[in-house]
């Protein structure tokens, strides 16, 4: 996979919902770009996913979900690797 790239979230796209139970996780570092101007990053941040792999595309409406990103506009992955629970420092 190449990255960075940048993606244009689906306003309409499935919420997303943590899951505790999960077995998997993605470690992401990525940039919102907010269409009213500035922006938030985040380095090192862990989502929970169904399953053991998700697309950078639906990574990018999860982050803009997960954190209730208003006026969200590009996102912008510079990383991402699916990790199993217990696997990296989170703690």
């Amino acid at each position: 996979m190449n990255l960075p790239r940048t993606f244009h979230p689906d306003p309409a796209a499935q919420p997303y919902q943590a899951d505790p139970a999960s077995t998997h996780r993605v470690k992401f570092d990525a940039r919102v770009d907010f269409t009213n101007g500035g922006h938030v990053e985040a380095k090192d941040f862990l989502l929970d996913i169904a399953g053991d792999s998700v697309t950078p595309e639906r990574l990018a409406e999860m982050i803009v979900s997960a954190m209730n990103l208003l006026r969200a506009g590009p996102v912008t992955i510079t990383a991402m690797r699916v990790v199993r629970r217990g696997e990296h420092q989170d703690g």
